[in-house]
């Protein structure tokens, strides 16, 4: 299994909790609207999340094969119980306008089936801090755990159970306003097909709660996020549904 270099997250990062300082109340949106909007980026961050860890992303080639031997030995194998650690510090620097740090560590334990590997449990952890043209600073902290198991021949079809946490801090540059806001997600069979380009989550639900406070404005939603298929899912908040794109 080829595993995905961690730097892909930073710009991951810098999307995942920009939707707050995008929902500010104007004279030209609707408290409705940005609901819609919040929600709508609530579902489209998880997913961005989970193609920036999930191993290989958007490409399973590469995955050892099993019958490869050298010397009576089997080579780009992997073993049952096999622990990789992927300890990463990244910088990202444009300029004097963007700087973007990435401080984690991502954990991998190979699973195995009939003595074959077949999946992974994850654990990962990461701060990501700096500024940008848009945000004088920002400080987002994330963790997260869950299980993969391969559902198909070259892990072309998945499952994913478990849960995300994350903090995300940050102050706009415009106005010097602050944002806070927390997100708990809880991931109950997510299947992913990974032979669309990029993938596709088809079925399973994520449960949600994120709260904060957006310039003043105290906001809370908790619903859940039903993926359907096609890049397609079902979102409800605070007792509302919305059917939405995953673009």
């Amino acid at each position: 299994m080829k595993f995905k270099s961690l730097a892909t997250l930073t710009f991951t990062a810098l999307t995942v909790f920009l939707y707050s300082a995008c929902t500010k109340e104007t004279t030209t949106r609707t408290d409705s609207d940005n609901n819609k909007a919040i929600a709508t980026q609530i579902a489209v961050n998880l997913t961005n999340s989970l193609a920036a860890t999930v191993a290989s992303g958007n490409n399973y080639s590469g995955l050892p094969k099993t019958n490869s031997v050298v010397n009576g030995k089997k080579i780009n194998d992997l073993t049952c119980g096999q622990f990789i650690e992927q300890p990463f510090d990244n910088t990202y620097t444009k300029g004097d306008s963007i700087k973007d740090v990435m401080v984690g560590s991502n954990k991998f334990v190979i699973s195995c089936e009939n003595n074959q590997p077949n999946g992974y449990t994850y654990t990962g952890e990461y701060v990501n801090s700096g500024f940008s043209p848009y945000l004088s600073n920002y400080k987002n902290t994330v963790k997260e755990f869950y299980t993969l198991k391969s559902l198909a021949d070259g892990y072309t079809k998945m499952q994913i159970d478990g849960a995300q946490n994350s903090t995300y801090n940050f102050t706009t540059r415009k106005d010097g306003e602050v944002m806070v806001q927390t997100n708990t997600y809880n991931l109950k069979g997510l299947i992913i097909d990974a032979t669309s380009k990029p993938f596709d989550i088809t079925a399973g639900v994520a449960e949600y709660v994120s709260k904060g406070n957006n310039a003043g404005r105290e906001f809370s939603f908790a619903g859940t996020i039903t993926y359907l298929g096609n890049h397609k899912a079902k979102v409800t908040y605070n007792g509302q549904s919305i059917d939405i794109t995953i673009n």
